[in-house]
């Protein structure tokens, strides 16, 4: 399933800054658009709960609950379905061509490192990637909050268990979102929670831990709807989740003697640098290996399709993708070697599994 940029979280931001006064560079979400239309609400919410796409819904909560009794329409994720591409296009509005944080680990020539971008850590070695945040230093964009502010017309939030004021635990998160709904003034609040992502890396996507992970959020976002005045509630996913196995690359001697560097971006879409003298031969070899899992695209047939968004890509777009990007189509994924972790369930690719997200919507009085 590939990724629709006129229906993923790139429009959703998009609608949201239409909404408050703000530039926006791509269409905005429909369906967002004509909820938004009903009136002007005081608040508007949009809270992200990481992994909790559309199989995540369907096959852990009732029909008759909150979340898919309140479900306006499906969208996909953008490519890669993944935490660091989505949310950076949420609080962006720009597609991962545009604003370059295609994935977790990103290749930075300045460093010659393969960079962990979140927590800022050297992949290979585990220890800082360097004294100053590598991501914000060499792919900065201005945010949806600071458009939405220099608009004029409300001021922008994030709740998050990270950031200057952190929301810790699930008490945290709530309780600040519904405190900043009763402040003056109008307000966008994104409001972002780590889960079920994490219970299904370690855990599966099917897992009981999983399901009442979800009924709990469900129940508390219910809850926290009741109670709300004059505030459109949105609630979404970056992407979903799927079950799987790795392949190892060191395991294919043919194909690693190929490569300048370990595989960056994400294990279900992975950046193959290759050395010069084997990039003709590279895209066999690597088909024969793994075609059956992976469809494997050149940077130029990247481009081209517009798999990572349209509008004018990233300067540094090209080395961060690599000269071949293998996209997952089935349960498989790639590590480098074994020192890298190996999750029960992950994303990233483009299965419809991960792909697909939920648009959540409920207004209140």
């Amino acid at each position: 399933m590939l990724p629709d940029y006129a229906n993923c979280p790139v429009n959703l931001a998009c609608s949201i800054l239409k909404e408050f006064g703000a530039p926006h560079a791509h269409p905005t979400l429909g369906a967002l658009d004509r909820l938004l239309a009903k009136r002007r609400y005081k608040n508007v919410i949009v809270m992200l709960f990481d992994g909790m796409g559309m199989d995540a819904l369907e096959n852990h909560l009732a029909p008759d609950g909150f979340f898919r009794r309140n479900l306006v329409c499906g969208m996909t994720s953008v490519f890669p379905s993944t935490t660091v591409a989505a949310t950076t296009s949420v609080t962006s509005g720009l597609t991962p061509a545009e604003h370059g944080w295609l994935g977790w680990t990103l290749y930075f020539s300045e460093l010659d490192k393969l960079v962990n971008v979140f927590p800022n850590t050297d992949k290979l070695t585990g220890k800082q990637a360097a004294d100053y945040r590598v991501g914000n230093r060499y792919l900065p964009y201005k945010s949806i909050f600071e458009r939405i502010d220099e608009a004029g017309a409300g001021r922008g939030y994030t709740v998050a268990p990270f950031g200057e004021d952190p929301a810790r635990d699930e008490d945290a998160f709530f309780d600040k979102v519904s405190r900043l709904c009763a402040g003056e003034g109008r307000r966008y609040i994104y409001a972002y929670w780590p889960e079920p992502d994490s219970l299904m890396h370690e855990c599966g996507s099917r897992a009981p831990a999983v399901t009442d992970c979800m009924a709990m959020l469900e129940k508390r976002a219910e809850a926290l709807a009741e109670n709300l005045n004059d505030t459109l509630l949105v609630v979404s996913a970056d992407h979903g989740h799927l079950d799987t196995d790795y392949y190892l690359v060191t395991d294919y001697p043919e194909i690693a003697d190929m490569l300048e560097r370990p595989i960056s971006i994400e294990s279900r879409a992975a950046a193959f640098y290759v050395r010069d003298e084997y990039k003709k031969a590279f895209p066999a070899a690597f088909l024969a290996a793994f075609g059956k899992e992976f469809a494997l695209f050149s940077r130029e047939q990247v481009r081209r399709m517009k798999l990572f968004g349209d509008g004018e890509p990233h300067p540094r777009f090209d080395e961060l993708a690599g000269d071949f990007i293998a996209a997952a189509t089935n349960d498989m994924s790639l590590n480098h070697s074994s020192y890298s972790r190996r999750f029960a369930s992950t994303h990233a690719g483009l299965d419809e599994r991960e792909m697909r997200i939920p648009l959540i919507a409920l207004g209140r009085p």
